[in-house]
């Protein structure tokens, strides 16, 4: 393991500095809020150190998120649902258990039918013209939102599905002459985060055909860390997205985990949080997959970490709660 000592107490100081400026505090045109506000809850779960007490303003904050057409928007800014956004309110709300009864299941699945075009992709929200979002990213987003609605059954006890073998089938014509997944069919080049993004999709949807291609390729991409495609340096944010992948894979065993955890934990700031790689200055988003990807590590339990499920990107009892 690297010499850094793991700084705790900074991380969790700046987490509760980004939700100090949200909701309220946020500029109106930041469509992002909510995933802001999921990368600083579910580290401070992972750290053990997110405070429920106060939950009810959030509570309430992500349940005005919700738009008509079923889905969850970024911001309180009117507008449709966007599945990353409904993706991360969902995981926000299982994160601070709110009470689920104001859930519209059926809603939900109208939202991603709504955004499913007729190649299995899906577009951020419904209506929105061409096709260059559609990627592994939303197919990922909306295989999570699927797993959610199909929960309860709706009133009816039946909701009717998306088009699931589309939805197999744009992934597969996402994987690459490499092995792994780019972001959308004609793109050349695979990239760890698609790859991640396509895998657990391919998961959520029944089942993943690897024929051991797509563990080569992310296995090559180790380094100490891992970069996130050939020739690229090092990032904390494939750390997850690779190791991840290789979880649901159920081949993270291949991992160098003391080099990996050594490279994450050097990206470290003093300040808290984490940069995407050494001496960088940290951001939530790296800051969050850092420690996701320390959760998958051995030294999980050294570094007093919460388990988590590399499908559902939540630690498991969040991941149970969301779908009970």
């Amino acid at each position: 393991m690297s010499q850094s000592t793991f700084k705790r107490n900074a991380h969790i100081a700046y987490f509760k500095r980004c939700l100090a400026v949200l909701p309220q505090a946020a500029e109106e045109h930041d469509v992002n809020r909510v995933t802001i506000a999921f990368f600083s809850l579910a580290g401070l779960e992972l750290l053990g150190a997110l405070d429920r007490t106060a939950r009810d303003g959030w509570i309430e904050w992500l349940w005005s998120l919700q738009a008509a057409d079923g889905g969850f928007r970024g911001s309180p800014i009117p507008g449709p649902g966007h599945i990353p956004s409904t993706y991360t309110a969902l995981c926000s709300l299982a994160l601070l258990r709110a009470p689920l009864d104001r859930l519209d299941r059926s809603g939900l699945m109208r939202f991603l039918r709504a955004c499913q075009a007729e190649d299995g992709s899906f577009a951020p929200s419904p209506g929105m013209p061409g096709a260059f979002q559609n990627d592994t990213r939303m197919s990922y987003c909306a295989a999570v939102t699927r797993a959610v609605a199909l929960r309860g059954g709706g009133s009816g006890g039946r909701i009717e599905d998306i088009d699931v073998d589309a939805a197999r089938a744009f992934l597969g014509r996402c994987r690459t002459w490499e092995g792994a997944y780019a972001s959308r069919p004609g793109v050349v080049e695979a990239q760890g985060g698609t790859t991640y993004c396509a895998v657990a999709a391919l998961s959520l949807f029944g089942r993943v055909e690897e024929n051991g291609e797509t563990t080569r390729w992310i296995v090559q991409r180790q380094l100490g860390g891992f970069q996130g495609r050939p020739g690229k340096l090092e990032d904390v944010c494939y750390s997850f997205w690779c190791c991840g992948a290789l979880a649901a894979l159920d081949r993270a065993a291949l991992v160098n985990s003391p080099a990996n955890t050594s490279f994450l934990l050097d990206a470290q700031s003093p300040i808290g949080g984490f940069g995407k790689a050494p001496t960088d200055f940290p951001d939530p988003f790296h800051s969050y997959l850092a420690l996701a990807a320390l959760a998958l590590t051995p030294a999980r339990e050294e570094l007093g970490l919460k388990a988590i499920d590399a499908v559902w990107n939540l630690p498991p009892d969040a991941r149970d709660y969301l779908l009970s």
